[in-house]
């Protein structure tokens, strides 16, 4: 059985229904799930309990400068500590994934070894996305154990553009909107025996239940488990 460790938490998401919906996703092909909703419980949950993935949907960074984040400060501003970076790069170190969804690639901004571990992320004051959900339709861009028996889809959700991605990650499936606004909406890349996914759709229940959303999901995180959808875990 694949054990997961899901990092919940953060503002403008409704995570606690988001990671319910997801444990539930992985519990469904025999996965155990834990979930945390604080970095420092990450972290002692990573040397603890050594998961094999570790899935990043939430959204925790330092909150610096705009007055709109202030009323969210004291419960969820966050500076990377030694702590969770040792836990980290200890779980990639020993052959660990992770899987960063959605505002996965927005955490930690202060850390610039996560955004090299994901092999791109959200720049402040370069990256955006609609100020409303998108329709966007989603095509597989190669045959990968992520993408396989995913056929193109649609779902509203928000199109996150002008991220840095690392030319050397292999992306997998891209987002357009109908206006024909594209990105980079999965890629993946390993740092020595770690698997590493990013997803970067994913902002509410609805667009995660989407059949195709759903199966991409699920397949990344047991790519990063290193099995596979089907395999007996």
């Amino acid at each position: 059985m694949a054990q997961v460790l899901i990092l919940s938490g953060g503002i403008y998401h409704d995570f606690p229904a988001l990671s319910q919906q997801l444990a539930g996703q992985l519990a469904d092909v025999g996965c155990g799930v834990q979930v945390v909703t604080h970095p420092a419980d990450c972290a002692t949950a990573l040397d603890r309990d050594q998961p094999q993935v570790l899935v990043v949907q939430a959204l925790h960074w330092q909150m610096l400068g705009n007055p709109k984040y202030e009323p969210f400060r004291k419960e969820w501003a966050y500076t990377v500590g030694d702590d969770l970076k040792r836990a980290v790069l200890a779980h990639v170190a020993r052959g660990g994934g992770i899987v960063a969804l959605h505002t996965g690639c927005i955490c930690f901004a202060d850390w610039p070894d996560w955004q090299r571990l994901l092999g791109g992320g959200w720049v402040w004051g370069q990256s955006f996305h609609a100020a409303d959900l998108e329709q966007i339709v989603v095509a597989p861009a190669l045959d990968h154990p992520v993408t396989s028996g995913v056929a193109g889809y649609s779902l509203h959700d928000e199109l996150y553009r002008d991220l840095v991605i690392d030319p050397a990650v292999t992306v997998l499936a891209v987002g357009r909107t109908p206006e024909g606004a594209g990105a980079p909406v999965a890629w993946v890349r390993q740092e020595g025996r770690a698997r590493i996914a990013t997803l970067t759709l994913g902002h509410d229940v609805a667009g995660c239940a989407v059949a195709g959303q759903a199966k991409m999901t699920r397949q990344a995180v047991l790519w990063a488990a290193q099995q596979q959808e089907g395999q007996a875990i």
